[in-house]
């Protein structure tokens, strides 16, 4: 029989209804990993492995393909590792949300780890080729946990400014961009004026060829 196509939203309110479990958080997360490892998976194997592949594609789109020094000179920031990794957080946010309509809930979980995952080890490489240059370990537990919580706060708080109004949205790229430092308000009105530019002008066509490519090489897989 056909699968029912989950959008997101759906998906999250789903989740958000299920009432909490009594079981202690421990077993929750065992539980949940073997769901994971075992449970019927709702993607046939060669769709997850074309988002992967798509995943890998569209992050290392966000991470290179960016101008870093215009913008870092458009927004007033230095030309530092964090500018750039703060910078790369930003486009792989734009691109998940313009995807996040256009995907099955699972599909675009699928993708969004993915792109996260590929994210997580190129970090790790550029901040070991850095910290060979300068003879000092970047990487150790206590870096990769505070770029790790930069990620989950700029997610959360650029997806709530976006959708509220300009104000909100210069306030997200304060705390998550300036990281709640002194900086010029022209500068954060710059960098306002790309993200609505880029997602409502840019990544259109760029989700349009993705949805094209995908059901091409899906149709070819299956």
């Amino acid at each position: 029989g056909s699968v029912k196509v989950v959008p997101v939203d759906e998906f999250a309110q789903r989740l958000l209804s299920t009432p909490q479990s009594r079981l202690p958080k421990p077993i929750q997360r065992i539980s949940a990993a073997l769901k994971r490892k075992f449970g019927k998976d709702a993607l046939d194997p060669a769709v997850k492995s074309i988002l992967d592949t798509a995943a890998a594609q569209l992050y290392y789109n966000c991470a290179n393909n960016f101008d870093y020094e215009k913008l870092c000179e458009a927004f007033g920031l230095p030309d530092y590792m964090s500018s750039w990794y703060k910078l790369t957080l930003m486009h792989s946010w734009m691109v998940l949300l313009r995807l996040h309509p256009c995907l099955d809930a699972h599909a675009y979980l699928r993708l969004q780890r993915t792109m996260l995952a590929t994210m997580w080890f190129d970090v790790d490489a550029r901040l070991k080729i850095v910290g060979e240059e300068l003879k000092q370990t970047l990487t150790s537990q206590s870096d990769l946990k505070n770029m790790h919580g930069l990620h989950l706060q700029t997610f959360l708080e650029y997806d709530e400014g976006f959708l509220s109004n300009d104000r909100m949205l210069a306030a997200a790229l304060w705390r998550c961009l300036y990281m709640s430092r002194t900086c010029d308000p022209i500068h954060v009105l710059k960098a306002v004026g790309y993200i609505r530019s880029t997602v409502s002008g840019y990544l259109p066509g760029l989700v349009s060829y993705f949805r094209v490519v995908f059901l091409r090489k899906a149709r070819t897989n299956w």
